[in-house]
């Protein structure tokens, strides 16, 4: 009897295959999608079923989903939304997705399996066209959605053939495959460009950032949007189809819209998280390509590299977001509008402006005292000025300095006469400039090489870090340059030491003279021979006396020399380029790392 009841469910699981089969769609998805809740439940509820008809009538799905923010490019989502919940019809998965994004009135189609061939690029133009009409006349999202319906089953109803020879289960060849990703034109020469204001700023293809993370990046981003009006995106992807970073970023950043104003100003960091090129790029587009000079971009990628080696990506871009905020930072006295700015003459200056505070207050009072005295004897105004801010308008310290006394006032007669020291004094070390902001022919003392002998005579001042010994110093140097006009090169003031230089010489001969003897000077190079024992590598004890001292012949390290202008330093690792273009032609500056 046992053997019996095994026999049976032994023939029943052997003739059950026989009655099964598979779903070739799966039903109990919906098909319409509003995570934005822009349409009341009832009316989803009827579009949905009307969607779910038409996959039995055609063979064919045609799923829907509506949002308010698309933290991935649309080619990336509309694949994990439809492969991910199992949308399709039969083994080809023929279908059609439908993203919106309700909140920058974004549309996007993309076809699969029979959906690929007969919806082309032309055809999805025309039922995104009839969407935008729709919502041109002020028309819900719901009419939207009825009007795509409506015009996608009639496409549907001339390509019978291809729906049915796609859902007889026969594998139909897919398409050659394009390498580059759904964003990227046909013809990218002749793009035409475009402002994409309403798309997000933090796009995440590679999937390495937290809600919480994207939602920091996004307050981060428009903080620095708003105060410095450049435009900034972050992108991750987990390929980058192996084109160059760098292109790869400036072709993302053109080809969706990024960047402000005529010159589209504004920055991508792309993360490319592909195994074996994993890496980050910062591309740099208008204005802002002055700013991403070499030093700022390894300055920047000091601080984020040790973040994307620890795989923590997301920490790592919210600190970088917020190293462009600060080199993004203007000064408060930097107008919003520089070109409506009027010229005028400010009243009880201050001469000596310390930022910064390295200034004791009876230091400053007596920069103050000594720069007045030094403006009104010489019909001019002579400013000194501490800052640790960096400056992206102009890009020099000496640009600083000058819209500075511009901006704030500064100036003596019809010229706006005026001299400013500006020493930039901050951790990484210690910069000088020294600018008039009047021309040459007004007041000829102010030479290029006046100017640049002051910062000559004070860098020794600067290099121990002692800005108040340093400003003592061009006080006095600039009275001479007022006077005499001219500042002679540091050099010309060192005959003392020549002097001492030649006695030193003279007394030095006369002592070797008196040593000569005991220092076994050699007439031939056979006296070499007593250093070493023949016919082995063995030395000897033998040694010789240089001035009655023992001394060792060694291999002295190199000294770096010191640059009035600046004193930093970076581990100079990233890639840099200068200029390049992207696959439209757009001039970008970068640079980045592989991790």
């Amino acid at each position: 009897m046992k053997n019996i009841k095994i026999c049976l469910v032994l023939l029943i699981l052997a003739v059950l295959p026989l009655f099964s089969w598979a779903e070739p769609y799966r039903k109990d998805l919906d098909r319409a999608n509003d995570y934005s809740h822009s349409i009341k439940e009832a009316d989803l509820a009827e579009l949905n079923d009307l969607l779910l008809r038409a996959v039995d009538a055609f063979k064919f799905d045609m799923p829907i989903c509506l949002k308010t923010e698309f933290n991935q490019t649309f080619g990336s989502y509309a694949d994990e939304f439809f492969d991910a919940n199992g949308f399709g019809y039969g083994s080809n998965k023929n279908g059609l997705v439908l993203l919106i994004g309700t909140d920058t009135d974004s549309i996007y189609l993309k076809g699969y399996g029979a959906g690929a061939e007969i919806f082309t690029d032309e055809e999805k133009e025309k039922l995104i066209s009839a969407m935008r009409d729709i919502r041109a006349q002020n028309m819900s999202w719901l009419a939207c959605l009825y009007t795509y319906a409506n015009a996608t089953l009639k496409v549907l109803k001339q390509n019978k053939p291809i729906l049915a020879e796609y859902a007889d289960g026969r594998a139909v060849e897919p398409k050659p495959y394009r390498n580059a990703p759904d964003w990227w034109p046909k013809d990218p020469k002749n793009f035409v460009d475009f402002h994409n204001e309403k798309a997000s700023r933090v796009i995440d293809d590679a999937h390495i950032f937290s809600k919480e993370e994207i939602a920091t990046m996004k307050e981060r981003i428009k903080q620095i949007q708003d105060e410095s009006g450049y435009d900034i995106v972050v992108f991750t992807d987990k390929t980058s189809y192996g084109w160059s970073h760098g292109l790869y970023a400036a072709d993302f950043h053109q080809f969706n819209g990024y960047g402000f104003g005529d010159d589209f100003s504004g920055t991508v960091l792309f993360i490319c998280m592909k195994e074996g090129d994993r890496g980050w790029w910062t591309a740099a587009a208008g204005k802002c390509r002055r700013i991403y000079t070499e030093k700022v971009i390894n300055a920047i990628d000091d601080n984020l590299e040790p973040y994307m080696v620890a795989g923590n990506y997301g920490m790592g871009v919210i600190n970088y977001l917020d190293d462009i905020f600060t080199l993004y930072k203007m000064p408060d006295w930097y107008p919003k509008d520089p070109d409506s700015f009027v010229p005028f003459r400010a009243e009880n200056k201050q001469h000596c402006v310390d930022q910064i505070g390295v200034f004791t207050d009876e230091q400053k009072a007596e920069i103050e005292k000594q720069a007045a005295a030094l403006s009104a004897r010489y019909g001019t105004d002579f400013v000194v000025l501490t800052t640790d801010a960096s400056y992206n308008r102009g890009g020099t310290l000496a640009e600083y300095a000058r819209d500075f006394a511009k901006y704030k006032g500064y100036g003596v007669g019809e010229n706006g006469d005026t001299c400013v020291l500006c020493l930039k004094i901050n951790k990484s070390g210690t910069w000088a400039s020294i600018v008039s902001t009047i021309s040459k022919e007004e007041r000829k003392c102010y030479t290029d090489k006046n100017l640049t002998n002051i910062l000559g005579h004070i860098k020794g001042s600067l290099l121990k870090r002692e800005p108040y010994e340093a400003t003592l110093q061009a006080f006095l140097l600039a009275d001479k340059m007022y006077t005499k006009g001219r500042v002679w090169h540091e050099i010309y003031f060192i005959w003392p030491i020549w002097v001492c230089a030649f006695i030193a010489a003279i007394i030095a001969g006369c002592i070797l003279s008196s040593q000569h003897d005991n220092m076994g000077a050699f007439k031939d190079s056979k006296r070499c021979r007593r250093y070493y024992v023949e016919d082995s590598f063995k030395l000897t004890g033998k040694e010789d006396k240089f001035l009655t001292k023992n001394t060792t012949i060694k291999r002295e390290p190199r000294t770096t020399s010191y640059s009035s202008y600046s004193s930093s330093s970076s581990r100079g690792r990233s890639s840099y380029s200068s200029s390049y273009k992207s696959s439209g032609g757009r001039s970008y500056t970068g640079g980045g790392r592989k991790f």
